[in-house]
């Protein structure tokens, strides 16, 4: 039995160890998802990274770049902001409370949603949305949101102009691996307690 314990034990620590560098080398970057429901006029969504968040990126890819407003991006690759085309970086900077942003003009993907990775490391949830056409220019503030699953989802209510994350359920890692554990250790006792009656 103390055997079956022993063998069992290293199993165990072998598949957590391989789950959690698996999670690790995976989980480097976290989408924005933003979705648009009751549209009744066609709009621009922009992104706005905030210049602290590209001189972040900058250091995090060790490029030797100087920030220099739009031209950043526009004159340089840098691999944690993936741009698919340079026309889509607006050449107005927008600025809020002395904090220079630039706009990245993003497209719907095939389910009609927009996505934008951001570095899982940078602690700040600074960046914003901007939903721009001739009747409106609203500013999308996400500081008070929630990433889970490697997604952080807006709701935005086009008609209504209101901001929401979607209603869900989070539980964390650890907890799951928790249940996991404690689930084991009581079928391993139940199989040594029968075992022992034997």
């Amino acid at each position: 039995m103390k055997r079956l314990v022993f063998v069992f034990s290293i199993l165990l620590i072998i598949i957590l160890g391989s789950i959690m560098n698996f999670s690790y080398a995976y989980e480097k970057m976290y989408t924005l998802e933003f979705e648009a429901s009751d549209v009744s006029k066609s709009f621009d969504l922009y992104l706005l990274l905030p210049k602290e968040y590209i001189e972040y990126a900058i250091r995090k890819d060790g490029l030797d770049i100087k920030y220099k407003g739009v031209e950043t991006l526009k004159d340089n690759d840098i691999p944690s902001i993936k741009v698919e085309n340079k026309n889509d970086i607006s050449d107005e900077l927008y600025e809020e409370n002395g904090i220079e942003y630039i706009q990245i003009l993003l497209k719907q993907n095939e389910d009609g949603k927009y996505v934008f990775d951001i570095l899982e490391d940078y602690a700040d949830m600074d960046m914003k949305f901007r939903i721009k056409n001739v009747d409106k220019d609203y500013i999308v503030h996400i500081d008070n949101f929630k990433i889970s699953d490697n997604v952080c989802k807006i709701e935005y209510n086009y008609d209504e102009n209101t901001v929401k994350q979607p209603d869900t359920t989070f539980v964390p890692f650890l907890t799951k691996l928790l249940i996991i554990l404690l689930a084991i250790i009581i079928v391993i006792g139940a199989v040594a307690y029968i075992k022992q009656r034997r």
